[in-house]
Parts: C-alpha cells; sequence; structure tokens
C-alpha cells in the first residue's frame, strides 16, 4: 500500500474549509493549468464536516485506509477528497465534501462509509501553493476563466482535490501551507433558457 500525501500513513474529509476567503474576493495569484485524463474506477467514501481542516481530513483517510485493509481491497491510487456541487453556481453553504479513497475489489459499506463510482475522463488540472483556504479562488480562476461559463455548465458538478506531499518527501512544517491539486471535469453542457412565465403558462 502506498503512503497518502497527507501523512506517512493515512488521510480523512465533508463540507467547504473554513478558511476559505470571502465571496467577494478577487482572484489575485495566476494558477496552471493542464489537461488530464483520469480513469474512472470506485472508491471508498467518507463525509467531511462543513468546514474540515486539514488534520479531519488525514483522519477521514487513515479509516478509509484501515477498511480497505480489513476488506483486503487493493489501493490504486493516493488519496483524494470531493467537492460535490459546482462552486459557479452553488452557493458554500450548500457545498459538501467527502474523503475518496479509490480501490479495487469487493468493497463493501460500513457504517458511514459508501462505496462510490468516480468518473474518469479529461479533467482541468491546477495546483494552489496556499492551501485549502485558497480552493475558492482556484474554483473562480478554472471555472470563471478557463471554462466559457456564460453559456456552459459542469455536466458533472464533482470536483476532486489532492493534497501534494512537500518536495524530495521531507517533513512538511506544521505551520507551513500545503499544495492541493484540483481536477474539474472538462465535460460541459449547454445551460437551460429560461423560459418567460407567460409563455410557460401558454
Amino acid at each position: 500500500m502506498s503512503s497518502d500525501e497527507i501523512t506517512p500513513k493515512r488521510p480523512r474529509a465533508r463540507g467547504a474549509p473554513a478558511t476559505v476567503p470571502p465571496a467577494t474576493a478577487e482572484v489575485t495569484a495566476a494558477y496552471r493549468a493542464e489537461e488530464t485524463w483520469r480513469q474512472t474506477g470506485r472508491a471508498l467514501v467518507a463525509p467531511l464536516e462543513r468546514a474540515f481542516t486539514l488534520a479531519a481530513l488525514r483522519d477521514a483517510c487513515a479509516r478509509l485506509a484501515e477498511l480497505a485493509e480489513r476488506q483486503r481491497l487493493r489501493i490504486v491510487e493516493e488519496p483524494l477528497f470531493g467537492l460535490k456541487g459546482d462552486p459557479s453556481e452553488d452557493p458554500p453553504h450548500l457545498w459538501d465534501y467527502e474523503a475518496v479513497l479509490p480501490i479495487h475489489g469487493a468493497a463493501r459499506p460500513e457504517g458511514e462509509v459508501n462505496v462510490a463510482r468516480i468518473e474518469g475522463g479529461l479533467h482541468l488540472a491546477a495546483v494552489t501553493p496556499r492551501g485549502l483556504g485558497d480552493l475558492r479562488s482556484l474554483y473562480r480562476y478554472m471555472l470563471g476563466k478557463l471554462l466559457p461559463a456564460k453559456k456552459q455548465q459542469l455536466l458533472r458538478p464533482y470536483i476532486l482535490h489532492r493534497v501534494q506531499r512537500p518536495a524530495g518527501g521531507r517533513e512538511r512544517e506544521p505551520d507551513e501551507a500545503v499544495a492541493v491539486a484540483v481536477y474539474v471535469p472538462a465535460v460541459l453542457s449547454i445551460k437551460p433558457v429560461p423560459v418567460p412565465a407567460n409563455e410557460a403558462e401558454a
């Protein structure tokens, strides 16, 4: 089993991080985005608190890894966490996060842990070095700058994230901001055109 990118053993996560900047904040940093292809697979998932911390994320992913070991599952990828929602459409109080551990094998739900299908395909990937608190800014950049948001929307409103290891595999300093990679599915649909009330009643 490979170690996760948050702690040498395993990690955890639900809800929007408490440290995100206010909605009126402008995107002040330039991010570098690239296309990447992800495989469709299955994963153990566990809900995260609405305002989760890095420690909570570690703990959630550790519990998923322990469950995978008990069920004799093969972990096929480093732990992730997912946002169920479209940050360009949904207000932050509706965002719902979960810890995600991609696995292979006959997985079974247990307690608050469920088994989910994680869709693959083309994704746009970008990294912020400024930790969980910068995610809203990165969402704004990726969905507002890179995608044609005026006429299109995410067909699959589920965004994956991964906390990255420090360079060289060194131990992270306690107050060091983590780097977080974000994967936005590049599958769009045309937004429905609102129908005027008088036409809808005709």
